[in-house]
């Protein structure tokens, strides 16, 4: 990277910084002054005078004003703004709508303002890289390896686009910041993955990289893996300067990017001697060797990818990468800043969004009556305590209810450390897909109408180890294994078209093919009398439908496993 570069984003962090621990240092004050903000921007829109946002004064009258809500709740409103209608939600008006899977089978648009975009999430992640390059200053020493999805994916009826808020970030920074990039933007709209991921090795293993950077570790993983599996293709590209033909690729970026590869024989040779050393393994500790930092989430479902990372990038043990945080990310906001490599905790991001907390236990315990709830403030939360996080930002989600379990890890300058630690009732995500169970009580009905099928209890599991989805049903009668073959074909379809994420998780293979489980009779019950033995009402209990995998304890019921691809 150039001088002027690295001196530009020095400078642009360092102001960053400087707002950042000016917030953190006032978190109540800050807090209030930001909701203020909000009200007074707002309070002559639709949804603003609804909820008399002109007479907010305090977070308390906030909370009086305006209920907790969820997506559903202004699907309606936000249905509206995709037509162009104006002042509905923001006065400011969407520059693009962040899209998601719901927990129906409709995706999420989530509204960007340009303050979202810029002040709001741009000038966070300066602050991130400040903080993270004081204590890496080689990680811009050689290129950045990102993985980001599209900016675009499409666009709503008046016209403004729809897609990734992290692909627009990565496509509309500033100069300086995009010449650090190894990976050029249009390379992520290649729709093919393996196209795409091998379009990333051959671009990554030409490069010297410094530092990867990604939110999702599953994604580090699959990188380093699909590199091995096309090792030999990728070193004979290499070494002649060329592109696989038969890769399914848009023709502007193949010649786009053949017009960047020289042969690098030389380097091609290098990796090859060392593969073999290793086995055959081609490894990045031997293709990017001045590598500095990974940058992903390290926490909650994704973390045990990290755990991986050894095998990747220190196989001798002897060169560990320091991996940094990305902070709790969503489409909704940007919520924390990690400032360290420590641990998977991040300061609040409280000059960007408003935040209010109810304690795990509170809710779980009364899931469906808000009234009682006791509702936190910033100032109030405590160290090693569970909370569900209410979000109100500037992109018009006020009082949002986003189903996440964060923990407060401790605080900076007087403001919570947060680490993310799951998602909240009735969700599962093993690597970002975030499955509901309205998605699989649809998916099992569909499913059981298609193949004619008559089941008596059903059950889904998010397996975090196997990265992937275990089905369990429970029928009067034996099924045969090709009718059972058939609904786990017809549970792919519809969870696929229920939910985009988990359709372009299996799609680039961050998720493992599902498994379908036929349990014996008695299963059912006897997971009910286990409820009743530790001390649930039995018929108060309420069947969990969808739920992380755990030690099995139903293994004398299992009457046969069907894969997806078994008898192709």
């Amino acid at each position: 990277m150039s001088i002027l570069a690295r001196t530009l984003i020095a400078l642009a962090g360092r102001a960053a910084a400087r707002r950042f621990e000016a917030a953190t240092c006032d978190p109540a004050g800050t807090q209030h002054r930001k909701l203020m903000a909000i009200v007074k921007r707002n309070q002559n829109t639709e949804y603003g005078e609804e909820h008399d946002f002109s007479n907010v004064k305090s977070l308390k009258d906030w909370q009086k004003a305006v209920p907790i809500v969820a997506y559903e709740d202004f699907r309606e409103r936000v249905e509206r703004m995709t037509r162009g209608e104006k002042n509905v939600l923001t006065a400011e008006p969407p520059v693009m709508f962040a899209k998601t899977s719901g927990t129906s089978g409709q995706a999420k648009y989530i509204p960007v303002t340009q303050t979202c975009q810029g002040r709001d999430h741009a000038d966070q992640l300066r602050a991130w890289l400040h903080y993270a390059r004081a204590d890496h200053p080689g990680m811009f020493r050689g290129k950045v390896f990102s993985l980001v999805s599209p900016a675009v994916e499409g666009y709503t009826p008046c016209g403004i686009p729809y897609g990734s808020t992290s692909g627009v970030v990565y496509r509309d920074m500033p100069w300086a910041v995009r010449s650090t990039y190894a990976v050029p933007y249009p390379v992520f709209e290649i729709e093919d993955y393996e196209a795409k991921y091998y379009c990333l090795m051959r671009i990554g293993i030409a490069n010297e990289i410094s530092c990867v950077a990604t939110a999702n570790p599953s994604s580090v993983v699959k990188m380093c893996e699909m590199a091995d599996t096309y090792a030999d293709a990728l070193l004979r590209d290499l070494a002649d300067g060329t592109l696989r033909p038969d890769l399914n690729i848009p023709k502007s970026i193949r010649e786009s990017l053949s017009s960047q590869f020289k042969p690098m024989p030389e380097k091609a040779r290098d990796l090859e001697k060392t593969r073999q050393k290793r086995s055959g393994k081609l490894l990045p500790a031997d293709y990017w060797p001045g590598l500095t930092l990974i940058a992903c989430w390290k926490g909650g479902t994704v973390g045990h990818y990290v755990e991986r990372f050894s095998q990747w990038f220190d196989p001798d043990g002897k060169n560990p990468i320091p991996v940094r945080d990305w902070g709790y990310l969503s489409s909704e906001a940007r919520g924390s800043i990690p400032v360290s490599d420590e641990g998977c905790g991040g300061v609040l991001t409280i000059a960007s969004n408003v935040y209010e907390f109810v304690e795990a236990e509170d809710l779980e315990q009364n899931p469906d009556c808000p009234q009682a709830w006791r509702i936190l403030g910033v100032e109030e939360v405590e160290v090693g305590k569970q909370y569900y996080i209410f979000i109100t930002t500037t992109g018009g989600l006020y009082r949002y209810d986003i189903n996440d379990v964060i923990e407060v890890v401790g605080h900076y300058n007087g403001t919570p450390i947060i680490s993310f630690c799951r998602k909240g009732r009735g969700m599962t995500s093993i690597t970002g897909e975030k499955v509901s169970v309205d998605q699989v009580i649809e998916a099992f009905q569909r499913s059981a109408r298609d193949v004619a099928i008559t089941v008596d209890h059903f059950k889904a599991e998010a397996d975090v180890e196997g990265a992937r989805y275990v089905f369990k049903v429970e029928a009067s009668q034996p099924i045969p294994r090709e009718r059972l073959r058939q609904m786990l074909e017809s549970l792919e379809k519809y969870l696929s078209s229920l939910n985009i994420e988990y359709a372009a998780k299996r799609k680039s293979l961050r998720l493992n093919p599902p498994i379908l489980i036929a349990m014996k009779r008695g299963w059912y019950d006897t997971g009910k009398e286990r409820l009743a033995a530790e001390g649930k009402r039995l018929f108060q209990a309420k069947t969990i439908l969808l739920s992380e995998r755990k030690e099995e304890n139903d293994n004398e019921f299992i009457s046969s496993t069907i894969t997806l691809n078994e008898e192709r």
